[in-house]
This record gives C-alpha cells, sequence and structure tokens, in this order.
C-alpha cells in the first residue's frame, strides 16, 4: 500500500507543478501575446459562457472527488484492502489526479479565450491547486 501512496503521491506532485508552470506561462502570454475575445461570440454572452464553465467544473471536481476517490478509497478500507479494491483504488486515484488538473486547465483557457482575462484562468488552477492539496493519499490508514 506504501507503493501506492507514494505512486499517488508523486503524481500529486507532478500536477501541483504543472499548475503552477501553466499559470507562470499565462501570465507571460498575457503579458506578450494578450487573447482578444472572439468576434464571433457577442459581448452579452462570453461572461456567462464564463460562468456556467465555472459552475460546471465545481459540480464535476465534486463528482470526481465522490465517485472516483472518495468511494473508492471508502471501498478499499471496507475490504481491509484486498488486492482487487487496491487495484480498483489504485486506478481510479490515477484518474483522478490526471483528470483533475487536465479538465481546469482546457477550461481556464476556454474561459481565458472567452473572456480576454487571465483570472478566469488562474481561477480555475486555484480551484484545481486546492482540490489537488485537499485530496491527499497519505489519509489513507490501513487498518
Amino acid at each position: 500500500m506504501q507503493n501506492i501512496k507514494n505512486a499517488l503521491l508523486k503524481r500529486r506532485k507532478i500536477g501541483l507543478i504543472i499548475l503552477f508552470i501553466i499559470a507562470t506561462l499565462g501570465y507571460f502570454i498575457d503579458q506578450y501575446y494578450p487573447f482578444s475575445p472572439p468576434e464571433y461570440i457577442s459581448p452579452e454572452w462570453r461572461h456567462p459562457f464564463v460562468y456556467f464553465l465555472i459552475i460546471y467544473k465545481i459540480i464535476e471536481l465534486g463528482i470526481f472527488y465522490l465517485l472516483f476517490y472518495k468511494r473508492h478509497s471508502i471501498a478499499l478500507i471496507e475490504a481491509k484492502f484486498h488486492l482487487r479494491a487496491v487495484e480498483k483504488f489504485e486506478k481510479s486515484a490515477k484518474r483522478f489526479f490526471f483528470l483533475v488538473p487536465q479538465g481546469s486547465i482546457v477550461f481556464g483557457f476556454l474561459s481565458y479565450k472567452l473572456s480576454g482575462e487571465i483570472m478566469y484562468l488562474w481561477l480555475f488552477l486555484c480551484i484545481s491547486f486546492l482540490t489537488l492539496l485537499l485530496v491527499n493519499p497519505n489519509n489513507l490508514k490501513e487498518s
């Protein structure tokens, strides 16, 4: 079990580093090559789209956390770390630590492109960063 925890901590650390790199890269892009909002979407619809993406991402992270990570971690503990439960948990945890940063980066870039404001990209990256910090593989207690 310790090997799985170490692997998940490594994935979490890589995800946090990638989020930091994307935030820094976004800052430099915004300073030197700023995006302008698309002309084919009327200005009164741009922010509602961005707000929809924010609400969707918060709900999605709740579902990912509840379904992919928390449910399998509880099942793992209840199964007393049975091999099959460990495999299911490892698969879902790897998926979680991949999808959370990836989805936030995509939604952040979409929001940045729609609005032309870097703050929306950083908001999505902060949401992802906090989610990765809250989900700690070391909290799995072997009983």
